[in-house]
């Protein structure tokens, strides 16, 4: 499955026109209003980001075919398990094209056991957001604004991580 649209840039823009840089958080300003596609949760319901308004949320797109995503997976599990009660929700969500029957066997083999399971099979919000290379992370303020991108793996157990998130968790909602 190819993501690279020949009319999309190879990472999403900022509001500068600069785009994002891949291997550290890239901010949004202003940042970018609330998404507007549905995805799927593990029973097939359609779910929208507006759903976590409230909470700081880490939008994860991975596939169980990208190793970089599979690699960073046991870490985006334990960052939930761990700022969950300060008001953080990880929010992984499955491109792949079988959804829900690749996506759940996954998380099983891989022992994820802190995150819920969302799919979004056609991309429709991965291609929303501009995304273009997997895996490819957004932060959601809790407003369910767009703060920042954060392109390519990593190891969201860092201190350096989780500082950044902290700034958002520590924020009051505007509303």
């Amino acid at each position: 499955m190819a993501f690279l649209l020949a009319a999309a840039p190879l990472t999403p823009s900022l509001a500068d026109g600069t785009a994002a840089k891949p291997g550290d958080f890239s901010p949004f300003d202003p940042p970018l209003p609330t998404p507007n596609e549905d995805f799927q949760n593990a029973l097939g319901d359609k779910v929208t980001l507006a759903d976590f308004k409230g909470q700081v949320v880490v939008l994860n797109f991975w596939a169980s075919w990208c190793a970089p995503c599979v690699a960073e997976m046991p870490t985006l599990d334990a960052l939930q398990a761990d700022l969950a009660e300060a008001g953080l929700k990880v929010v992984a969500v499955s491109l792949d094209r079988d959804g829900i029957k690749k996506a759940a066997p996954f998380f099983r083999r891989t022992g994820v056991k802190n995150l819920k399971l969302y799919t979004d099979r056609m991309s429709d919000l991965f291609q929303e957001l501009k995304g273009a290379a997997l895996p490819t992370t957004y932060v959601l303020d809790r407003d369910g604004k767009v703060v920042s991108v954060y392109i390519g793996a990593t190891d969201w157990s860092s201190v350096k991580v989780k500082a950044e998130l902290r700034k958002y968790l520590d924020a009051k909602p505007a509303g």
